[in-house]
Protein backbone atom coordinates (compact mmCIF):
# COMPACT_ATOMS: atom_id res chain seq x y z
CA UNK A 1 0.00 0.00 0.00
CA UNK A 2 1.35 3.37 -0.91
CA UNK A 3 1.92 5.57 1.73
CA UNK A 4 0.42 9.20 1.13
CA UNK A 5 2.98 11.78 2.05
CA UNK A 6 3.25 15.50 2.35
CA UNK A 7 5.79 18.13 2.01
CA UNK A 8 6.54 19.58 5.64
CA UNK A 9 9.16 22.39 6.34
CA UNK A 10 9.72 23.82 10.02
CA UNK A 11 12.03 26.77 9.83
CA UNK A 12 12.72 29.65 12.56
CA UNK A 13 14.10 32.81 11.49
CA UNK A 14 17.22 31.83 11.87
CA UNK A 15 17.48 28.50 10.71
CA UNK A 16 16.05 25.16 9.44
CA UNK A 17 14.65 22.98 11.68
CA UNK A 18 12.91 20.02 9.93
CA UNK A 19 12.14 19.50 6.06
CA UNK A 20 11.18 16.53 4.81
CA UNK A 21 8.11 14.29 3.96
CA UNK A 22 6.29 13.09 6.31
CA UNK A 23 2.68 10.78 7.16
CA UNK A 24 1.01 12.90 9.37
CA UNK A 25 1.96 16.06 11.96
CA UNK A 26 0.04 17.31 15.11
CA UNK A 27 0.05 21.19 15.75
CA UNK A 28 -1.29 23.20 18.73
CA UNK A 29 -3.54 25.71 16.97
CA UNK A 30 -4.79 28.37 18.67
CA UNK A 31 -8.27 26.92 18.68
CA UNK A 32 -7.20 22.96 19.92
CA UNK A 33 -5.07 20.02 18.38
CA UNK A 34 -4.91 20.25 14.82
CA UNK A 35 -3.36 16.87 12.43
CA UNK A 36 -2.80 17.37 8.58
CA UNK A 37 -2.40 14.59 6.57
CA UNK A 38 -1.68 14.49 2.81
CA UNK A 39 -3.72 16.57 0.53
CA UNK A 40 -5.29 18.93 3.30
CA UNK A 41 -7.52 21.95 2.19
CA UNK A 42 -5.11 25.46 2.19
CA UNK A 43 -5.59 27.48 5.29
CA UNK A 44 -3.02 29.96 7.38
CA UNK A 45 -3.35 29.44 11.40
CA UNK A 46 -1.85 30.76 14.07
CA UNK A 47 -0.05 28.27 16.59
CA UNK A 48 0.18 28.51 20.02
CA UNK A 49 2.83 27.04 22.50
CA UNK A 50 3.22 23.69 22.51
CA UNK A 51 4.21 20.27 21.09
CA UNK A 52 4.70 19.46 17.09
CA UNK A 53 4.47 15.83 16.30
CA UNK A 54 5.84 14.77 13.53
CA UNK A 55 5.19 11.31 11.82
CA UNK A 56 7.69 10.87 9.16
CA UNK A 57 7.57 8.97 5.97
CA UNK A 58 9.53 5.58 8.31
CA UNK A 59 6.99 6.38 10.90
CA UNK A 60 9.70 7.30 13.12
CA UNK A 61 8.23 9.83 15.74
CA UNK A 62 9.77 13.70 15.96
CA UNK A 63 8.77 16.43 18.57
CA UNK A 64 9.48 20.31 18.84
CA UNK A 65 8.33 22.18 21.62
CA UNK A 66 7.37 25.91 19.95
CA UNK A 67 5.73 29.26 22.14
CA UNK A 68 3.71 30.44 19.12
CA UNK A 69 4.23 30.02 15.39
CA UNK A 70 2.50 30.38 12.07
CA UNK A 71 1.28 27.57 9.64
CA UNK A 72 0.57 27.69 5.96
CA UNK A 73 -0.67 24.98 3.70
CA UNK A 74 -1.02 24.81 0.05
CA UNK A 75 -0.71 22.38 -2.64
CA UNK A 76 0.27 19.20 -0.17
CA UNK A 77 3.43 21.20 1.62
CA UNK A 78 2.71 22.49 4.58
CA UNK A 79 4.95 25.32 5.98
CA UNK A 80 5.19 25.98 10.03
CA UNK A 81 7.31 29.48 10.64
CA UNK A 82 8.00 29.69 14.82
Amino acid sequence: MEKKLFKLTVTRVDQSVFSGNVVSVLLPAVDGPMQLLANHQALISPLKKGVIKIVKEDREVEEFEISYGTLEVSHNHATVLI
